[in-house]
């Protein structure tokens, strides 16, 4: 789908404050309310955009995250990535290329819980040939405004 400018200065106005009404969008864009009620259906319905509230892993009782890379048999690949998914903790999984073909991103309480995660979940997985883990010390950039998401499901569960 493409995004045209009148697409892209709705989503820079959100951006920057995503609790702006629909109706404070539409005058400072100078068109109707209607018209971005419908780009913003049309942005999520096609996978273009979400709106989405973003909590503080921290606010949760999260403060350790960690990349946890695995290595695995190419057939179990995409059983390890999808049992990694169904994992409360984690955060983020794909698939890639290289030496570890399917990378996560965990957060936990502690390294205890990580370990826990690691060691008793994750290592056990048919598959699973090597694990390595790569704590979190600071994020110097991680931009919550252009992240890849997933499209939207088309087969009509939700």
């Amino acid at each position: 789908m493409k995004i045209d400018a009148l697409d892209e200065r709705i989503i820079g106005l959100l951006t920057a404050d995503a609790r702006t009404s629909n109706r404070e969008v539409a005058r400072l864009l100078d068109v109707s309310e209607g018209t971005v009620r419908n780009r913003l259906k049309r942005l999520e319905r096609t996978g273009a955009a979400r709106i989405a509230a973003i909590v503080h892993p921290s606010a949760v009782g999260l403060v350790l995250s960690a990349f946890v890379r695995l290595s695995t048999s190419p057939a179990t690949a995409r059983a390890v990535a999808e049992a990694a998914a169904g994992l409360e903790h984690v955060s983020f999984v794909a698939l890639t290329t290289g030496r570890f073909n399917v990378v996560t991103l965990v957060v936990a309480s502690g390294r205890d819980e990580l370990a826990d995660i690691v060691h008793n979940r994750m290592r056990k997985w048919d598959g699973v040939q090597a694990i390595e883990t790569l704590e979190m010390i600071r994020a110097t950039k991680h931009r919550l405004d252009v992240v890849r998401i997933q499209p939207p499901d088309r087969s009509g569960a939700e």
